[in-house]
């Protein structure tokens, strides 16, 4: 009878714990990738935003009679929309901050969104993005 027991029992191999020590010693590593790619992505989403934001926000400004309250309402209402936090807006006529209404044809609007990148980041301790996310558009007022 005891020879039968023994035939039914299995050998485990030396080396049975390897692949739980080799995962628990790559998944920090791994998981450190997955969430930078995370990170980096979000970033550019947001600068994608901000420069989009900045394009809407020109378009508004080169309209005859516009004003920088209509480029900032439109600017603020596109970043709002996307729940971006912090940014700052600055509405340029010749490179030299004036109200849009005062520009005349062919005078240079340009719009600039500024975000610190810690008001966007997707993982606040892990510190992927550092400094600012900047967006700028310039075009000719008609």
């Amino acid at each position: 009878m005891k020879t039968h027991l023994n035939r039914r029992r299995r050998k485990l191999p030396a080396r049975a714990g390897t692949s739980t020590v080799e995962m628990a010693l790559i998944a920090p590593v791994l998981f450190l990738i997955i969430f930078g790619l995370f990170e980096i992505s979000f970033g550019y989403m947001v600068h994608h935003l901000i420069q989009d934001a900045a394009r809407q926000g020109c378009r508004t400004g080169i309209r005859y009679k516009s004003t920088n309250a209509a480029v900032l309402s439109t600017v603020n209402a596109l970043i709002s929309a996307e729940h971006i936090q912090g940014a700052t807006t600055t509405v340029l006529v010749n490179n030299a901050v004036a109200d849009v209404s005062t520009a005349k044809v062919g005078d240079q609007i340009t719009v600039k969104i500024s975000v610190p990148a810690s008001k966007v980041t997707f993982f606040p301790t892990t510190g992927y993005l550092k400094g600012t996310l900047s967006a700028m558009c310039t075009m000719r007022h008609d």
